[in-house]
């Protein structure tokens, strides 16, 4: 009986491998279908009303031309392997009714191969996975002590941050009087009823809609603006002001009494118009150029603080900013625990295709710029040859391949040290956490981890729990988040016979999850004793008929590498993690033999490192030798 379920689970664990390069294909492939054309719109059009010209990019018909040379190729002649982008522009008048339409070369777009990496000047690169915060809002407290006449006391002192995925982050703070203040990276603390004034509230609109209005009336600033417009010109100005002030701290002057400052504060405050106080704030928050939360990041804000906004609204409104700090002195006089940002469901990857679209952007900001400066230079009608250059867009490539953290030299020791490289996810880099500072919580294993990261795979050194491993049937969705396979259960039966749900990690915390090795009966129902159950990341034990779902593979925790170990159960951790990682930097045998010990997953990471020939069609060998192979194709069925 035994046996016969280990055979089940092996068939099922080896059915339900995804492809191992998967995550780096499948990101890429989402660049050239959506991301490319998406980055090609926002520029649309790019207008010049004083020298009466507009250029408009027709970024659905784009084309990639055929690559000059094949993969080899490029490794042999230390060339990159790329194709030319072109991109029909149309560029006409707004005074007359004339226009030109022509085909024009962007730049060199790197194309990823189909063993998931990249070849830039000969070398092949990878580009490793980022594990970074997901967009949204985070509550977190610090405890303070506040000293009385004869005894201190310990205070809660709670904050918000509202994260995006590209613009400014800003935080939501209280201090230990229970005053509300908003504060933005490199900005004094600003009162939050100006700040809310000065986004479009009326403090007479928040007096009616808050709650919690005495809250925020007590971080009321001297002479309080009364309204709107005069709320947002105090702000900017005490923003600018602070900028010439910080500056007077790096020279060691005293700003106050030096004339050159003082005059220099005053002529800003005198500057600043109604007009500029409103852009300012328009372009910090609301333009989806400048601001961007993406669709994850819509969702869970709404979630997070109880919004209505249709997805479609990526950057923050006032009601958003509102309604975070409502929630925050919600949390505050509730004494709501801290939210956990080493939770799976608070990071999303950042696959390659990402990065490249990240790049791409760029280049397209700088060829904007160039474009904007050639219309001003030009009195007759423009040349599109001399518009648009390839330089802005080849240089940001060459700028992140050649020096990015991120892009490695792909690790080639074995096909075993290829396809980890691959499915590496890495804390560090841009917009990551810095190893010097890292703490011991970011480095552990959170419960979440299961079926997602793998806990034993991780470098030895600074970088232990940095840099991980994506588990065996990890996946990742169009929105960054890792999910990882289950069998639904109903009623104590395991519906082996349908597909398995993909579940991510706050999904997961309201079901009640089952481990891949448990044991079943021939009709699939699970055991009669008590199951080992997680919910809300604790461990319980119920009754078959209360389990919601079970693992698809008793591997489903580990890795590739961990997964080639054979009796790892038996293993020390600490032994299996110097196993996993030893086995990369074996050198392949000229004659390759089967490991007398074998786990069986040893063909599969082969075969999908690229390393092994494959078909075209499935059929029988019938001939090898070292010249050529013939395969016999299985005649179609009639």
């Amino acid at each position: 009986m035994k046996t016969r379920r280990n055979a089940t689970i092996s068939k099922a664990a080896f059915f339900f491998i995804r492809d191992f390069v998967e995550v780096q294909r499948v990101s890429f492939w989402r660049f050239l279908e959506k991301g490319l054309i998406q980055e090609l719109s926002k520029r649309n059009p790019i207008k010049n009303s004083r020298a009466g010209f507009q250029l408009c990019f027709y970024s659905e018909h784009y084309q990639l031309k055929r690559p000059e040379l094949t993969s080899k190729e490029a490794i042999l002649r230390s060339r990159t392997y790329s194709s030319k982008v072109f991109v029909p522009v149309q560029v006409s008048s707004l005074i007359c009714r004339k226009a030109t339409y022509k085909w024009v070369l962007i730049g060199h777009l790197p194309l990823m191969t189909k063993r998931g990496h990249f070849v830039i000047n000969g070398s092949p690169r990878v580009v490793v996975n980022q594990l970074v915060r997901s967009p949204g809002v985070y509550y977190s407290f610090e405890v303070k002590e506040e000293k009385e006449e004869f005894t201190t006391t310990q205070i809660r002192v709670y904050s918000a941050d509202i994260i995006p995925i590209r613009g400014t982050w800003l935080r939501l703070e209280m201090d230990k009087k229970k005053r509300v203040w908003a504060r933005m990276k490199k900005t004094p603390r600003m009162s939050m009823l100006a700040f809310l004034q000065a986004l479009g509230y009326s403090k007479g609109q928040v007096e009616r809609q808050s709650k919690w209005f005495r809250i925020l009336q007590r971080s009321q600033m001297e002479n309080h603006p009364s309204t709107v417009e005069e709320a947002g010109k105090r702000l900017l100005t005490d923003i600018r002001q602070q900028r010439v002030k910080r500056q007077g701290q790096l020279e060691k002057v005293t700003v106050t009494t030096n004339l050159k400052f003082k005059q220099a504060l005053d002529q800003i405050e005198r500057q600043i118009s109604e007009t500029d106080a409103m852009w300012y704030f328009y372009n910090r928050f609301g333009n989806p150029l400048t601001y961007q939360l993406g669709k994850l990041g819509r969702f869970r804000v709404n979630a997070q603080i109880g919004n209505q906004l249709p997805l479609s609204i990526t950057f923050l409104t006032p009601s958003d900013i509102f309604l975070a700090a409502e929630g925050l002195i919600s949390r505050s006089k509730s004494a709501s625990p801290a939210d956990d940002i080493d939770n799976l469901k608070n990071r999303r990857v950042r696959p390659s295709g990402e990065m490249v679209q990240t790049q791409w952007e760029k280049g397209l900001l700088r060829l904007e710029r160039l474009i904007r400066k050639g219309f001003r230079s030009n009195k007759r009608w423009p040349k599109l040859e001399r518009l648009i250059t390839t330089k802005p867009v080849n240089g940001c490539f060459r700028e992140f391949f050649g020096s990015s953290p991120l892009s490695q030299y792909m690790d080639q020791i074995n096909p075993l040290a290829e396809i980890t490289h691959k499915r590496r996810v890495s804390f560090l880099g841009p917009g990551g956490v810095n190893r010097d500072t890292a703490s011991i919580a970011v480095r552990g294993i959170h419960p979440t981890y299961y079926g997602r990261i793998c806990p034993i795979e991780t470098p030895e050194g600074r970088n232990a729990g940095l840099v991980n491993s994506l588990t065996i049937h990890a996946r990742t969705n169009r929105y960054g988040t890792i999910e990882t396979p289950f069998f639904k259960v109903y009623h104590g039966q395991t519906q082996l016979y349908k597909p398995p749900l993909f579940i991510s990690a706050e999904k997961e915390e309201a079901i009640k999850t089952a481990p891949g090795d448990l044991n079943w009966s021939k009709l699939h129902f699970l055991g009669d004793t008590f199951i080992p159950v997680k919910l809300e990341n604790t461990f319980d034990q119920v009754f078959r008929d209360r389990v919601d779902l079970v693992g698809v593979s008793p591997i489903q925790m580990i890795s590739i590498a961990t997964s080639l170990i054979p009796f790892l159960e038996h293993d020390d951790a600490n032994r299996a993690l110097m196993g996993s990682n030893m086995q990369r930097q074996a050198l392949p045998l000229l004659i390759p033999e089967r490991p007398l010990t074998q786990t069986g997953l040893e063909g599969r990471s082969v075969i999908d490192s690229g390393h092994s020939m494959e078909t075209a069609t499935s059929g029988y060998v019938s001939y090898v030798s070292s010249q050529k192979i013939i395969v016999l194709g299985l005649s179609p069925p009639v």
